[in-house]
């Protein structure tokens, strides 16, 4: 069933600058003057981090170059009543534990998975409700933490037993019987805990200060927690220790996305610590969720039940949803029954179970004993019958699948009809294109719209500071953190930012181009220096069906013509184009896949046979199967470069030359070629003998493959030009980020930089992308061991080693930055119409190092590009080691400047091209094994073998040396 797109959510307030007209308050001057006095005591002072010894160096200063600008931020000033000259307030922290609570490792690795989220909830609620905490006020991340404002009575110290009682659970809110008492002995005995509640020394503040700020929301019945600090407000309903949603947080934001998904508005909260003070950062984030209808109505949206293959997905989609059986005792008139039960999936073989795989309410029987008739024996009995007797239901869809909601083990069934799907799921696996259309649509809003979201104004506070109970009428933080002894502001703090001036760009012939606003144009240039290949030929591939052509001109070669020519234009050295190819695919479907794969397979060996070097692949469709076996077989067993293009795109005549010359920086960096340079004069301390590197690692997702890997790439510089990056790429084991093997990943960039340099290099500037904060302390004490190793071997005497410098590139952090004035922001005037346009974003180049940085630490943040969509998300820069030492203006600077050489494109980027090619190659080591990583429809016999036929690293010989990853 196919969802037709709808037009973009309504807002309330046109794109432009928030609070325009009212009075920007000034940057703190007492905020700037703490910061540079920090600076002058510990200037080349060196701090530590962590448990292990780690050490960073502290900031050398901040930058002082570019225009200056004032900018709002999402962040709120936290004043505690120390600093307000107020009572203080003291806080004690318990760690709760209870066999079982979280998952854990044994010696072998083994996991044992903890308490569901759920659980873990109800055996809080029943803690707080201990009499102990009487007259006491609570806050807790419903996982290991209480906090209170007062001792817990018989409690004792840290070093004492603490506090241990056995409960039994109640059953989950909404369920009958509701009480404990009720309950089957089974049920008591699943669900009898015993727990310890034990006095904890509260060394992470700013921890208890985010448990304390997060508790409105994750307190409320019609919020969902989503991890991570991230809240939606959704439908509702009955909320934990029976208290129903009370009205006093922001209705559900939400969007039709199609396929049975819908798209919500959620916030983020994190208490920050910044230099002179603490500061919240408070942020719009959007999540997919499915939708709180009948279970029947979900599947149909999603695609139906009609075959095989789509029973297959829906029993995949719909696997862990909680849903909640509604239905009425027999010989009652109105709903009685409530069950909150978690699907495990469709009926299946089990002991004394009879079901054909699918099984529908007619045929899956089970053995079923009457507790109405003493001394009944067990009868086989269909569930359409079971429903029918004990609750005179007569089903009215008995052909449907029937629902697995108990184990593997035990299982329970319930027919889909019966079942209503709890509101605030959210999806966790891969939206296709239309979905992630769609969610743009609702996500990418201006940056005004976002901080009205967030804080909004005096007589309409935002639903962000609605949410956490900081700004509304009456004054909520008398009640939400004020008794914790803090109170936080209610408008979005100002900083003091600059505008960095954007660095020439330099084509073939000393050819020169000034960008503006962050980018520019290929007009009559040619590349710096061109890249060649040998045979070239176009590929076309057609799909069996009306409108299955790529391409619906009678004769394509002029355009194909064409493309050569706009090539060798821009200085590419091509050998001869063979004759063109036309491929007929079958439908792109599941089923006909190993006939199209059979198909591509083909074309490379064709390919090979007569020496072409590069394949030009005209495409029916943007299919994301498609465009990962022409990768694999391309990349890892033929070795022969591709290049794709979607058909409608390429014929369409508006435009065509900016396309084909975007065609062209492709063909230029597969054929060894430099687009574009910066002046090395604009790129100090870059030189001739200065490497540059890469690393990331790409995950598996939800709904990958049991033991999926997880990728590791390292991408490296060849030469001053910053132009070629060959790289590394192998997976490891799934979910760990530091780099196995990376000694000898980084070895081999070395070699190939000696190899093409006659040399290796006396500098090295990592880019390290995809670490949280709390992974810093690994990059120093476990990945950067890892370069010194390559070292040893490459260099031998440590006296000639390379000087290294670490940087962290942060990309899924929530700083956002807003324009206080029409002439800082990103806009131009309409000709037409005469009005102010553009995306009100601040300007390309802008950073800020001030203000809402931390006290140690070297971080700045850079927005080089020009969001074009939506609020610009700034990259966030962490700097952990740095041998070179850098000024505070050049690493800035050059950071800026290094944003305008990513190859594939005419504009700035939004982070530097060493973390966005270490990006791109994870990637493509994703299509390597798209079926592992993108495709598990959730069926038990989907499991990763890395012994067999599957890609665990590496590329072809022929492609190794090149970027043929771009």
């Amino acid at each position: 069933m196919t969802h037709r797109p709808g037009p973009p959510p309504r807002e309330i307030v046109r794109p432009g600058i928030y609070l325009e007209g009212q009075p920007v308050p000034p940057t703190p001057a007492h905020i700037t003057q703490t910061e540079n006095e920090l600076v002058r005591s510990t200037r080349g002072q060196m701090f530590g981090i962590g448990t292990k010894g780690a050490m960073v160096p502290g900031r050398r200063g901040y930058g002082t170059q570019g225009t200056p600008i004032v900018l709002r931020t999402n962040y709120l000033t936290v004043t505690t009543a120390y600093e307000a000259n107020q009572k203080e307030v003291s806080w004690f922290r318990y760690n709760v534990d209870a066999p079982g609570l979280n998952k854990v490792k044994d010696e072998a690795g083994k996991e044992t998975l903890g308490f569901s989220r759920d659980k873990k909830r109800r055996l809080f609620d029943q803690i707080v409700a201990h009499s102990k905490f009487d007259g006491i006020i609570w806050a807790t991340d419903y996982a290991t933490i209480l906090v209170t404002n007062k001792e817990l009575a018989d409690v004792g110290p840290a070093t004492g037993p603490g506090w241990t009682e056995t409960i039994v659970l109640p059953p989950p809110v909404g369920n009958s019987p509701s009480t404990t008492q009720d309950l089957p002995q089974g049920a008591k005995d699943r669900n009898t805990v015993k727990f310890n509640v034990k006095s904890e020394g509260a060394e992470d503040v700013v921890q208890l200060f985010n448990i304390i700020m997060c508790k409105p929301p994750n307190f409320a019945a019609s919020v969902k927690d989503a991890g991570s600090n991230r809240f939606f407000p959704h439908e509702g309903h009955p909320g934990h220790l029976g208290q129903p949603n009370q009205g006093d947080h922001p209705g559900c934001e939400k969007y039709e996305l199609g396929l049975g998904l819908q798209a919500m508005r959620g916030y983020y909260s994190s208490v920050r610590p910044a230099v002179g003070r603490l500061v919240l950062n408070l942020n719009v984030t959007s999540g997919a969720f499915y939708k709180p209808i009948l279970l029947e109505h979900l599947i149909n949206e999603f695609g139906g039940l009609s075959g095989e293959w789509e029973r297959q997905k829906a029993e995949a989609f719909i696997r862990m949803l909680k849903v909640k059986a509604v239905y009425v005792k027999k010989g009652a008139s109105t709903p009685t029954m409530y069950k909150i039960k978690t699907i495990v999936g469709f009926a299946k073989p089990e002991k004394n179970v009879v079901v054909p795989r699918f099984g529908d309410a007619k045929v899956v029987k089970f053995e079923y004993i009457d507790s109405e008739k003493p001394g009944a024996k067990p009868v086989a009995t269909s569930v359409q019958d079971y429903f029918n007797r004990r609750h005179g239901i007569t089903l009215r869809r008995p052909d449907l699948p029937v629902l697995n909601v108990g184990t593997r083990a035990d299982p329970q069934y319930l027919p889909i009809e019966l079942c209503p799907v709890l509101p605030g799921q959210p999806f966790h696996r891969l939206l296709n294109g239309d979905q992630t259309s769609e969610m743009l649509k609702f996500a990418a809003r201006a940056p005004n719209q976002n901080a009205m979201s967030i804080a909004g104004t005096a007589d309409a506070p935002g639903n962000g500071v609605r949410l956490f109970r900081l700004r509304d009428t009456p004054d909520p933080q008398a009640q939400s953190v004020q008794p914790w002894g803090f109170r936080t502001g209610v408008d979005l703090i100002t900083v003091p930012g600059r505008i960095l001036k954007n660095p020439k760009i330099v084509y073939g012939k000393r050819k020169e181009e000034i960008p503006s606003t962050g980018s520019w144009n290929l007009r009559q240039v040619e590349f710096f220096k061109p890249g060649r290949f040998g045979k070239w030929q176009v590929v076309v591939f057609n799909i069996n069906g009306p409108r299955g052509r790529a391409l619906t001109m009678d004769d394509p070669e002029p355009l194909f013509n064409e493309l050569g020519k706009t090539l060798k234009n821009y200085g590419l050295q091509m050998g001869m184009r063979g004759p063109t190819q036309t491929i007929s695919l079958e439908a792109l479907t599941e089923r006909n896949r190993a006939t199209n794969d059979r198909a591509v397979e083909a074309v490379y060996r064709s390919a090979k046979q007569y020496g072409v070097s590069v394949l030009f692949i005209v495409l029916p469709q943007a299919d994301k199967w498609l465009y990962a076996r022409i990768k694999y077989w391309g990349d890892i067993k033929a070795g022969i470069h591709s290049i794709n293009s979607v058909g409608s795109k390429l014929q369409k005549e508006k435009g065509q030359g900016m396309y084909l010359g975007n065609l062209a920086l492709k063909f230029n960096i597969k054929g060894g070629g430099v687009n574009h340079v910066v002046p090395n004069t604009l790129m100090k301390p870059l030189d001739n003998t200065t490497m540059l590197v890469g690393i990331d690692v790409t995950h598996p997702s939800p709904g990958s493959s049991a033991g999926a890997p997880s990728i590791a790439c390292v991408v490296a510089s060849v030469d001053e030009h910053l132009t070629q990056w060959p790289g590394s790429v192998r997976t490891q084991t799934g979910r760990q980020e530091m780099v196995n093997g990376l000694a000898d990943m980084v070895q081999e960039r070395l070699r190939l930089w000696e190899k093409k340099n006659k040399s290796l290099p006396t500098k090295i500037i990592l880019y390290r992308d995809g670490v949280s904060e709390g992974q810093f302390e690994q990059v120093l004490t476990v990945e950067v061991p890892c370069f010194n190793d390559a070292f040893k071997v490459c260099y031998g005497d440590e006296k000639k080693w390379p000087k290294l410098a670490v940087i962290i590139v942060g990309k899924r952090h929530h700083t956002r930055f807003y324009p206080t004035r029409k002439q800082d922001a990103d806009t131009r005037v309409d000709k037409r119409t005469g009005e102010t346009v553009g995306s009100w974003n601040p300007p390309p180049g802008t950073i800020v190092d001030r203000h809402i940085t931390g006290r140690i630490i070297r971080e700045f943040y850079l927005q080089a590009h020009q969001g074009l969509q939506g609020t610009a998300r700034p990259a966030h820069y962490t700097v952990l080691r740095d041998d070179i030492s850098f000024e505070a203006d050049e690493l800035e600077q050059f950071t800026h400047n290094l944003c305008y050489l990513f190859n594939r494109a005419t504009k700035a980027v939004s982070i530097v091209p060493p973390a966005y090619y270490a990006d791109l190659l994870c990637e493509r080591g994703r299509a390597y094994l798209f079926s592992t990583l993108a495709e598990n429809h959730g069926t038990d016999s989907s499991v990763f073998n890395a012994g067999g036929d599957e890609w665990t690293g590496g590329v072809a010989a022929g492609l190794a040396e090149s970027t043929w990853y771009i």
